[in-house]
C-alpha cells in the first residue's frame, strides 16, 4: 500500500461513519432525498477536506474526487433550486388562476345581478303599464257613466218639464172648460129666468 492511500483511505471511512446517521435522518425526516440541506452541507466539506487532504498529500485521486463531489453537489443545488422555482412558478400560477377564477366569478355574478334587476324594471314596468292601462280604462268607464247619467238627468229634466207643461196646459183647458159650463150655466138660469117671468106676465 502506497503512503497516500493511507489518508485517502481513513477519510473515506471516517466520513462513511459520519455520513451513516446522517442518511439514516434524511431517510426519516426528508424521505431520502438527495437535495436535503444537511447532506448537501456534509458533502460540501467532505469536498472540501478531501480537496485540502488531496493539494496536501499530492494525492490527485482525492483532488479529483473532491472536484467530482463538488460538481455534484452543484447540480443537487441547481436541482434543488429548479424545483423550489417550479414550485413557487406554481404557486404563482396556481394564486393567479384562483384570483382569475374569483373575478370570474365576480363578473357572473354581477351580470345575474344586472340581469336580474333588468328582469325587475321590465316586471315593475309592465305592471305600471298595466295598472296605468287599467286606470285609464276606469276613468273612461267613469267618464262614460258620468256623461251618460247627466245625459240621463238631462233627458228627466226635460220630461219632468215637459210633463209639467202638459199638465199645465190641461189645466189651463180644464178651466177654460169649466169657465165655458158656468157660462152656459148662467145663461141658462137668465133663460129660465127671463122666461118665467114671461110667463107671469102671460098668466096676468
Amino acid at each position: 500500500m502506497q503512503i497516500k492511500e493511507i489518508p485517502r483511505d481513513a477519510l473515506e471511512l471516517g466520513f462513511r461513519g459520519a455520513r451513516l446517521p446522517l442518511t439514516v435522518a434524511g431517510k426519516l425526516l426528508a424521505g431520502g432525498e438527495q437535495s436535503w440541506r444537511p447532506a448537501l452541507v456534509f458533502d460540501k466539506v467532505e469536498a472540501g477536506v478531501k480537496d485540502l487532504v488531496g493539494r496536501a498529500t499530492g494525492d490527485e485521486t482525492l483532488h479529483a474526487s473532491a472536484r467530482l463531489l463538488r460538481a455534484e453537489v452543484a447540480k443537487r443545488e441547481e436541482a434543488k433550486a429548479e424545483r423550489a422555482h417550479a414550485v413557487e412558478v406554481e404557486q404563482h400560477a396556481e394564486a393567479h388562476a384562483e384570483a382569475r377564477r374569483d373575478e370570474l366569478a365576480a363578473e357572473r355574478q354581477a351580470v345575474q345581478d344586472a340581469e336580474s334587476e333588468r328582469e325587475r324594471q321590465i316586471e315593475q314596468a309592465e305592471r305600471d303599464a298595466s295598472d296605468g292601462a287599467a286606470k285609464e280604462a276606469e276613468a273612461k268607464r267613469s267618464a262614460t257613466r258620468t256623461t251618460a247619467a247627466k245625459r240621463k238627468q238631462a233627458a228627466s229634466k226635460r220630461a219632468t218639464r215637459a210633463a209639467a207643461e202638459r199638465l199645465d196646459a190641461e189645466s189651463q183647458a180644464l178651466r177654460a172648460e169649466q169657465a165655458a159650463v158656468r157660462a152656459r150655466g148662467e145663461t141658462l138660469d137668465l133663460d129660465k129666468a127671463v122666461q118665467a117671468k114671461r110667463s107671469a106676465r102671460r098668466s096676468r
